[in-house]
């Protein structure tokens, strides 16, 4: 019976036998863990970039004596989590945060107000740019102002109608009313257009015919004066002078005036 108990004891080379494959054992479940760990923290390209950017002075501060760019590495910088900078935390804990499924984020709602805010366009045309019936007429009526009030302006543009503009107390009568007209939009109310008539000054009288004999007597003599202020750059001859000298006839001194109206 004694013999029969001790041959169920191991031997003392049995029992060193199985004492190593339990430790072989052990020692492969810690690395199997391990690794499972190390697999769960590894971390993507991404991530591995981001920590080199954010965490090269944490890690020379906090684990100079571990060898860079492992899984100790990124032991050591969670363990000292809570002293690392705010870009090298972030960096550090997104190692850990699995990525969040862009199908079921919801589709972010066209703004309602976008519509609104955009300013309308606008269809009116700006008082600046006259319809080509606009700028014919202005030319009709306006030949002899324009020569004798904006000779030094370029014919034909903007600044043209500027001058014309800013000397319209001296323009003539047509020629007032061909520059009023700019200003008035096409679709303007019938209204608009009864203000236009109330405010169109009144005729002026009528002034004789003169002989060129005449019209040299008078702007050499009585309206002399007149003529240099009022129509220097209007060429004589052909009653161009006398023209002129008629439509500026509310500028010109009283005697010119007298002659102009009732003649020699």
């Amino acid at each position: 019976m004694r013999k029969w108990g001790s041959s169920l004891l191991p031997s003392p080379s049995r029992r060193r036998r199985l004492l190593s494959v339990i430790s072989g054992l052990s020692a492969f479940c810690a690395v199997v863990f391990f690794a499972g760990v190390a697999a769960a923290q590894a971390p993507t390209e991404e991530q591995r970039d981001a920590i080199r950017a954010e965490c090269r002075s944490d890690f020379i501060a906090k684990c100079s004596g571990v060898t860079p760019g492992g899984i100790e590495a990124l032991t050591c910088l969670q363990q000292h989590s809570a002293t690392l900078s705010a870009g090298c935390q972030k960096a550090v804990s997104a190692v850990n945060v699995k990525p969040k499924s862009t199908s079921a984020e919801p589709t972010p709602a066209p703004a309602a107000n976008t519509a609104a805010a955009a300013p309308a366009p606008t269809t009116g045309t700006p008082a600046h740019q006259p319809t080509q019936a606009q700028r014919n007429a202005v030319k009709s009526a306006c030949q002899r102002d324009f020569m004798a009030q904006c000779s030094g302006v370029s014919p034909g543009g903007t600044a043209a109608l500027s001058c014309l503009q800013q000397h319209n107390a001296a323009l003539s009568a047509p020629c007032q009313q061909a520059v009023a007209a700019l200003g008035a939009p096409s679709g303007a109310a019938p209204g608009g257009a009864a203000a236009t008539g109330a405010i169109t000054p009144a005729p002026q009288p009528m002034m004789p015919a003169f002989s060129p004999r005449e019209e040299v007597m008078i702007l050499r003599e009585t309206c002399g004066a007149d003529f240099r202020a009022l129509c220097r750059m209007v060429p004589l001859g052909g009653g161009r002078g006398i023209a002129c000298l008629g439509d500026n006839l509310q500028r010109v001194s009283p005697a010119c005036h007298r002659v102009l109206t009732s003649g020699l």
